[in-house]
C-alpha cells in the first residue's frame, strides 16, 4: 500500500494540469479525529487541529498541520488508565484524484509527536487515503483514515502502527460562486 501511495503521488505532478488562473490555492482545514497511536488498545484517544494546503497544480498541494490529542493511557496491563497529551505537526504533500463535488484524495506526510513517551516514538510518515464533499463553493466537510508509521521507534521501523479517525471542515478563501 505504502509503494503504491508513494508512486501515485510522485506521478501525478506529470498528468497534473496547471492551477487555472484565478483559482484560489490556499484552503484552511479545521480537523477532529480518533487517535491510536500505538499498535496495540493501551493508547488511544482525541485530537483537534488546524492545517493547511496550497496548491500547486489543479491536483498536487503541499499540505501542512498541528494538531494537540488527550489520550487515555493504561501504563500497566490491568491498571489504572492516565491522561497524557500528545501533539503532532505534519507537513507532506495531498494528491487530489478527482475534482467532483465529492473529491477523494491520498495524502503523504511527514509527523512529528511529542513528546516522544506519549506514542513511544517521534517521527513518523502517515498515510492518509480520503474524501472531501463540497458543501458550497468556498467550503467542504471530509473524512479521512490514516496511518502511521514511526520511524525511530525502539522496534525499528513497524509497518502501519499507529491509525487515525478524522472529520474535517474545509475552508478555501478567495472561491466564487
Amino acid at each position: 500500500m505504502r509503494r503504491f501511495a508513494l508512486c501515485a503521488v510522485l506521478a501525478l505532478p506529470a498528468a497534473a494540469a496547471p492551477l487555472r488562473p484565478g483559482s484560489p490555492a490556499l484552503s484552511l482545514r479545521l480537523e477532529t479525529a480518533f487517535v491510536r497511536p500505538g499498535d496495540d488498545s493501551n493508547s488511544r484517544g482525541a485530537s483537534a487541529g488546524l492545517g493547511a494546503a496550497w496548491r500547486l497544480t489543479d491536483q498536487l498541494s503541499v499540505v501542512g498541520g498541528a494538531s494537540q490529542s488527550l489520550l487515555s493511557v493504561q501504563q500497566v496491563p490491568g491498571g489504572p488508565r492516565v491522561s497524557r497529551g500528545l501533539t503532532m505537526m505534519s507537513a507532506g504533500l495531498e494528491a487530489l484524484l478527482d475534482a467532483t463535488p465529492i473529491a477523494p484524495f491520498l495524502e503523504l506526510c511527514v509527523v512529528q509527536l511529542l513528546p516522544q513517551s506519549a506514542a513511544g516514538y517521534s517521527l513518523a510518515t502517515r498515510t492518509a487515503l480520503g474524501a472531501d464533499w463540497r458543501i458550497a463553493p468556498a467550503f467542504a466537510l471530509g473524512l479521512s483514515v490514516r496511518t502511521l508509521t514511526p520511524l525511530d521507534s525502539p522496534n525499528g521501523v513497524t509497518p502501519l502502527s499507529g491509525t487515525e479517525i478524522a472529520a474535517r471542515f474545509v475552508w478555501v478563501p478567495g472561491a466564487k460562486r
